[in-house]
């Protein structure tokens, strides 16, 4: 997504991949060591084939029972199994929500240029479970914020990452694999190491249905793209980390002209699952990006690199692929389609119709039939320059840049889908790019018609919008790279209420009972930013 060049990268920012220092990795301690590109290699499927017939087979999916067991939970990344971030089990609302006030805070380490939380919280069982950027995980009382345990695993990790709650186990990544806790007291369960350290990286929050966990590999290390890396979704039994199956993201497993030098695909947020069993996976792009002085405008990966940038639909059950949709062929310009897919319902032709809705880096907002993949509508968001086609050898500004376009989670509640979306640009070239100046960004917040992909209203916002989608009955939560976070009205993006933090926010909240627990730890917009993670409560 955000570090592959021609050259070392500078420091990032929020979109997380890549720091230059050296950081020596503590290997997960594993039951079994898994390499990272030996992943099913399903054969070709079109673009929006054999999806209607697979899937008509396909059973009924559950969800761990303690996400639907009290209304005191928010157990998984995106909160349920459609990554709806949408919770009516909440006492918040548009007459009540101005009188949020913090309850408790508690305090996060101090971790450099690049912040120390980046990930949605979990609410389960009276317990508040994060994971920072050094994959440490702390369990505090939900009342109080008191530390009940920690467990550091010193994985330094760049995000986003996050844990859920499920048959009783607590599931989080390492920078280079996968765990399961005991929530009580955080001792280890069991663990697998999925990639070594140098050959790629595991950023993503895992994603549980049918006592299985869903999680993936990414081609990118702490500092860069692994060459030869291909991202890789893995599924393991819930109780044993035993492999069930795994798809390779890189489709036939084939890294295109120049296989030593191109790497690709791979999940940074948790894929959707719906009720007929089907995992919509969004992946990532290829690299490298734009190019290098001997192939620019990526001519050492020729052809469209499927699946990069691809919403595909895989059987739940054995990752097989249902069919795919892919939104930017021969990316050049770090487009990633990794946004977590939304699965919800729309009214179409008078008949009620599921739908799945993506978004991504490269601005741009797509709905798909759910069952065989075909378009519905597209949307562009936000800013967009010089987005298309081959580069030229002098850099443009390019929008959306690096760190632009829809980077954080969408939400949809009652029809309507809200999308957080970045405007800054990047500096490209055919074989270069630079990050952007994020004190001059921008962004905001769009309301859409799910069925039509009509906006109903739009909110611009003064910093970037790194903060997600959340909607709490009839109050949508965002915030923004400055530490701002805002209650907005759902029906007109009218501010409700609002609030400063005392660091930056590049995470997420969790809405439960009367309150919202969010991380403030981004020290770009401070000069000694407080890192902490807060709980703002009615009561």
């Amino acid at each position: 997504m955000d570090t592959i060049g021609t050259g070392p990268a500078p420091d990032p920012a929020p979109r997380r991949r890549g720091r230059r220092r050296r950081i020596a990795l503590a290997a997960l301690v594993a039951l079994a060591v898994l390499p990272a590109v030996a992943a099913a290699r399903p054969g070709a499927a079109a673009s929006h084939a054999a999806g209607t017939s697979a899937a008509a087979s396909l059973p009924a999916t559950d969800a761990p029972p303690e996400w639907g067991s009290t209304a005191g939970v928010w157990a998984g990344h995106n909160y349920d199994l459609a990554n709806t971030r949408a919770t009516k089990r909440t006492s918040i609302t548009s007459k009540n929500v101005a009188g949020l006030k913090v309850k408790w805070r508690f305090a996060l380490d101090s971790n450099e240029f690049f912040g120390t939380f980046s990930s949605n919280p979990i609410v389960v069982g009276g317990t508040v479970y994060l994971i920072d950027l050094n994959s440490k995980v702390s369990a505090l009382d939900q009342a109080t914020g008191r530390v009940k345990w920690q467990r550091s695993f010193d994985s330094p990790n760049v995000g986003p990452n996050g844990v859920a709650y499920g048959w009783g186990l607590l599931f989080g990544t390492t920078h280079t694999g996968v765990f399961a806790l005991d929530p009580r007291t955080g001792a280890t369960v069991w663990s697998r190491e999925l990639v070594k350290e140098g050959d790629g990286g595991v950023d993503i929050a895992p994603q549980l249905y049918d006592r299985t966990v869903v999680v993936s590999t990414v081609p990118s290390t702490l500092t860069t793209y692994a060459p030869g890396s291909m991202g890789t979704v893995w599924a393991f039994d819930a109780a044993t980390g035993t492999p069930k199956w795994s798809f390779n993201t890189i489709k036939d497993g084939y890294l295109w002209g120049h296989p030593e030098i191109n790497s690709g695909g791979g999940l940074w947020f948790p894929p959707g699952v719906d009720d007929r069993g089907r995992v919509f996976v969004a992946v990532g792009d290829p690299a490298p990006f734009p190019g290098t002085s001997e192939y620019p405008n990526g001519a050492s990966r020729p052809g469209p690199n499927l699946y990069t940038n691809s919403l595909v639909a895989l059987d739940g059950k054995t990752g097989k692929v249902l069919w795919y949709q892919q939104v930017a062929p021969h990316d050049l310009r770090d487009y990633d389609l990794h946004i977590s897919p939304i699965i919800t319902y729309a009214t179409l032709n008078g008949v009620r119709t599921e739908v799945v809705v993506v978004a991504g880096k490269m601005g741009s907002v797509h709905a798909y039939r759910a069952d065989d993949g075909k378009p519905l509508w597209s949307l562009p968001v936000g800013r967009h320059q010089n987005d298309t086609g081959p580069l030229p050898d002098q850099p443009v500004q390019v929008y959306p840049g690096i760190f632009g376009g829809v980077q954080t989670p969408m939400s949809v509640s009652d029809g309507r889908l809200f999308v957080p979306w970045v405007d800054a640009s990047s500096p490209m070239s055919s074989t270069s790019y630079d990050f952007p100046d994020l004190a001059s960004g921008t962004g905001g917040i769009l309301a859409v018609d799910v069925a039509t992909g009509k906006v109903l209203w739009k909110r611009d916002l003064p910093s970037e919008n790194f903060g997600a989608a959340t909607v709490a009955n009839d109050v949508v939560f965002t915030s923004t790279y400055d530490g701002t976070i805002y209650g907005l009205d759902v029906r007109t993006g009218k501010t409700l209420w609002s609030t400063t933090t005392k660091a930056g926010i590049n995470s997420f909240p969790a809405v439960v009972g009367d309150t919202l627990y969010i991380g403030a730890a981004s020290p770009i917009f401070f000069d000694q930013p407080v890192p902490e993670f807060l709980a703002y409560s009615l009561s």
